[in-house]
């Protein structure tokens, strides 16, 4: 027998290192910590992470650096962490503003294992300071020319998976070219996201109108639905959905009210140009998506795995996440496939495939030692509404209020199943952990990013 396995060859769990006793900070070191801590949490923070697990982290983060009593606040623009150093003694308090929001996932990966690094007493708080700076100032893992293609492919692959033929793949890739440039200027010259929205959906939303203009045979709901999903705001309702979950209630309101901002001006882009097609007399027909059957699986499948791999390279996720991230997607989506056929609701559906990609992003994260949320991201693309966020305007549009108003609503739960559902996903596939620290006790809901680290046996 193996030395050091117990009865049934199961291997003995590791023991946590010893907690290492370093010396109280004075006010001065104290400012150091929580420095360092808040610019580890600016970049979680805007890289779409949850307040609850920022919180969790940045607490256990300055413990490691020696500051136990550290209280975390988090919302949706700002991190103000206080120490309290005795009962009779002013607390050190610092804040930083959060006021970008542009994810990188390679970023919030590297922090993440970092703060594992640093918990688990694997580097010394003068490494770990050392390191987040590295991470800071390092470039992004992909050229802006490679990250707006793979944009373009995650439009092209949702046509496919929409059912669209070869023209309206083609003008997706196309569409979704001029869409992510029109973004990035905009952005450049520091105007919301909003107008950004406004303006590519307005443009995806001309294209379908010119094809039809050009009397070419395509379905032009398919052009605009596939134009519009890298405007939808996924991640943003994930973290809202996980926010008001772990008891976050005002961060989970200003993420909710930043998903309904951004879906307006999605909604107002393709409205605007829906009303100038009516006046020129362009007819934008309703038409129902095109009916699919067991020999189109394998492409759809395919498709899904592009897209999601696609969307994992335009967040920025390192390298070694792509394949996963196209493995997630397949099977979010062979799950709502299979749902699908048995006639079910479209947003129970849509939440009970959302469980089976949580699950399976949080087995694939712990394997690849990145947080779930990389490839959750990347995995509910093919899952978004875009196409009945679409066909619901068009009806809006066309006068017939009552259909419309019923395809938005039923786009909005949706959404809200699929961000349910991949938080539940992650949480059950989590292993039960006997004894956590107080600050993981005390800050409920699932964790899709962040250390953990048991008290010694």
């Amino acid at each position: 027998m193996v030395a050091g396995r117990r009865r049934g060859g199961r291997r003995p769990e590791q023991a946590a290192p010893e907690p290492v006793h370093l010396p109280e900070p004075d006010e001065r070191e104290a400012y150091r910590v929580l420095d360092f801590a808040l610019r580890a949490g600016e970049v979680l923070l805007s890289g779409g992470v949850g307040a609850a697990d920022v919180t969790a982290t940045l607490v256990l983060l300055a413990r490691a650096c020696g500051l136990d009593r550290v209280v975390c606040e988090v919302t949706f623009t700002s991190i103000t962490l206080t120490y309290v150093r005795a009962s009779d003694v002013a607390p050190v308090t610092s804040v930083r503003l959060v006021q970008v929001r542009a994810p990188d996932h390679t970023r919030v990966t590297e922090v993440d294992n970092l703060v594992t690094d640093l918990v688990q007493q694997r580097v010394t708080p003068e490494q770990a300071m050392t390191r987040l700076e590295e991470i800071r100032r390092a470039r992004h893992p992909y050229r802006r020319w490679a990250v707006t293609a793979s944009r373009a492919a995650l439009a092209a692959a949702i046509a496919v998976l929409l059912g669209g033929g070869a023209l309206v793949t083609v003008a997706a890739f196309a569409t979704t070219v001029v869409v992510d440039r029109i973004a990035g200027a905009l952005g450049a010259r520091g105007l919301p996201d909003f107008y950004a929205n406004l303006l590519g959906a307005a443009f995806a939303t001309t294209v379908a109108m010119g094809l039809i203009a050009a009397e070419l045979d395509v379905r032009p709901s398919l052009v605009v639905a596939s134009g519009i999903v890298l405007l939808l705001p996924g991640i943003t309702l994930v973290g809202s959905v996980q926010d008001a979950i772990s008891g976050f209630l005002l961060t989970a309101s200003a993420r909710a009210f930043e998903v309904f901002v951004l879906a307006a001006g999605i909604v107002a882009g393709v409205a605007g140009v829906l009303s100038v097609a009516d006046r020129l007399g362009v007819s934008l027909a309703v038409n129902q998506p095109p009916e699919t059957g067991l020999a189109d699986l394998p492409a759809q499948f395919l498709a899904a795995g592009v897209a999601a791999a696609a969307a994992a390279a335009g967040n920025y996720a390192p390298r070694r996440t792509i394949p996963a991230a196209a493995v997630a997607g397949a099977l979010g989506w062979g799950a709502f496939r299979g749902l699908d056929h048995l006639d079910l609701n479209p947003a129970l559906s849509t939440g009970v495939a959302a469980v089976v990609l949580g699950l399976g992003a949080y087995v694939f994260a712990h394997r690849q030692r990145v947080p779930p949320i990389v490839l959750v991201a990347a995995g509910i693309i093919p899952l978004l509404p875009g196409l009945t966020i679409y066909r619901g305007m068009l009806f809006l549009a066309s006068g017939d209020t009552g259909t419309g108003f019923l395809l938005l609503s039923q786009a909005t739960s949706i959404g809200l199943a699929l961000a349910a559902g991949v938080i539940l996903g992650s949480f059950l596939a989590q292993p039960a952990r006997r004894e956590l620290q107080r600050v993981e006790r005390r800050i409920g809901g699932p964790r899709m990013v962040g250390a953990l680290r048991r008290r010694k046996a």
